[in-house]
């Protein structure tokens, strides 16, 4: 089926994305995960994308359509304004001792910070599966590398003994550090608890 001969219908009620083939009604659509029938006003508001965004000020967690981002996305609990151009940021983000607290600590995203050298034989390894995975979870976790030659007051604060070395943060906080890791499948697993 090729993307012009369908639409992509969010359900009101589970919020699944659903595929509806332009020749099929959608008063006759049920949502493939819930069963439940989609409306036909879901067809024009279902392709809007969902953002996760944590709010810096207050630790909350947010959903913001990405038809709203631009008329400033608002924090449900305090109300200060979320930062959404996370969103937009490139794919891996380069790290330095300058901006890590701005970047890492204070990202509205889960970041996984990626400990590297360019020397190091195993970081060749390990970078193209982290590469992968940062193009994969754009919008959804900030990919950010960390060089060690550059960036040694970094390197020095989060002990980091050997590269490859792998960092998750949420809410600003460290939740798992790995000593590499093998394929994306490792690394789709270990965030998508945070995600």
């Amino acid at each position: 089926m090729n993307q012009e001969e369908s639409t992509i219908v969010r359900c009101a009620h589970c919020g699944a994305k659903n595929r509806i083939a332009s020749a099929r009604t959608l008063e006759a659509a049920r949502c493939g995960k819930c069963k439940h029938p989609l409306k036909p006003g879901d067809a024009k508001t279902g392709a809007a994308e969902v953002y996760t965004l944590r709010c810096t000020g207050c630790g909350a967690k947010n959903r913001v359509r990405s038809d709203r981002i631009d008329a400033g996305a608002k924090c449900g609990r305090c109300g200060g304004a979320l930062k959404t151009d996370a969103l937009f940021e490139p794919q891996p983000l380069m790290v330095t001792d300058v901006n890590f607290d701005e970047k890492v600590l204070g990202s509205p995203l889960p970041v996984l910070l990626y400990a590297m050298s360019p020397t190091c034989p195993g970081c060749a390894q390990v970078g193209p599966v982290v590469d992968r995975f940062a193009a994969e979870a754009r919008k959804k976790v900030r990919v950010a590398k960390l060089n060690i030659n550059t960036s040694p007051r970094t390197a020095d604060r989060l002990s980091i003994m050997g590269v490859p070395f792998l960092f998750i943060y949420d809410n600003g906080t460290l939740k798992e550090s790995l000593p590499g890791i093998g394929d994306i499948h490792q690394l789709r697993m270990r965030l998508g608890k945070y995600i």
